[in-house]
């Protein structure tokens, strides 16, 4: 990747941070194949039938650990959710193509919506794309108003927009809810503290529609859950005070 194209990417980038892995969750060894791995693990864990199959499987970046070189050979593409500028989601290129293409199958922003992934998305992996950046690319106004209208952009501010994916907001809403939802069984147990095997073995607290399993590579990946090693297996803690 050239020099021009490493500084764009990197400029939305989020500060990096050392992550333990989910308890019994393998280490990957940082190799491509092994992070790839990884993502397809917890990309297995989205319930893809709770979006009807609308969406592809979404990822967030902090329930695994190096996807740069997967970002830069375009088999990935990082999305922001509006949960936060460290909160970013992952999504394979392919899926992601596929559904974006099928939403918009049929409605007279079609032929654009493919020439946006076609030209744009495929040409680097950035967040967001300034006015100036879309021109470049041979997307004047009128189209960024019917890729907004479309789902594929989001308003970031004025003359700059989110790469993003039709339907998102679903998940984004099970997302929140499913994160409540575990934090507060957590919260509500003896101790504000609880075994990963007691908690994998009771019913999916309400609102947890998203899966017990996804939801704890969130809250673990975002510290928001500490896991400590005890003789009956890991405990799962508040990371809260």
């Amino acid at each position: 990747m050239g020099r021009r194209r490493r500084l764009l990417c990197d400029t939305f980038e989020a500060k990096r941070r050392r992550l333990e892995p989910p308890p019994g969750e393998p280490r990957p060894d940082g190799s491509p194949g092994s992070v790839e791995a990884a993502l397809r693990d917890v990309a297995a864990l989205f319930p893809r039938g709770l979006f009807g199959d609308a969406l592809p499987p979404l990822v967030l970046r902090h329930q695994l650990y190096s996807l740069n070189h997967l970002r830069d050979e375009g088999r990935i593409r990082l999305l922001h959710l509006g949960l936060g500028a460290d909160t970013l989601g992952v999504v394979f290129m392919e899926p992601y193509k596929e559904k974006v293409l099928a939403a918009v199958a049929g409605t007279p922003q079609a032929g654009l919506v493919r020439r946006f992934l076609d030209s744009a998305v495929a040409a680097c992996p950035e967040l967001s794309y300034e006015q100036s950046r879309m021109r470049a690319l041979g997307f004047e106004d009128g189209d960024v108003t019917q890729l907004v209208a479309a789902g594929v952009l989001t308003v970031r501010d004025a003359g700059s927009w989110w790469l993003a994916v039709p339907g998102v907001g679903r998940f984004v809403r099970a997302f929140v809810r499913g994160r409540q939802a575990l934090l507060g069984a957590v919260r509500r147990s003896r101790h504000r503290e609880v075994l990963l095997r007691e908690l994998r073995q009771r019913r999916a607290p309400p609102g947890a529609r998203l899966g017990v399993g996804y939801l704890l590579h969130d809250l673990l990946g975002a510290q928001l859950l500490r896991s400590v090693p005890t003789t009956s297996g890991p405990m799962l803690r508040l990371a809260e005070p």
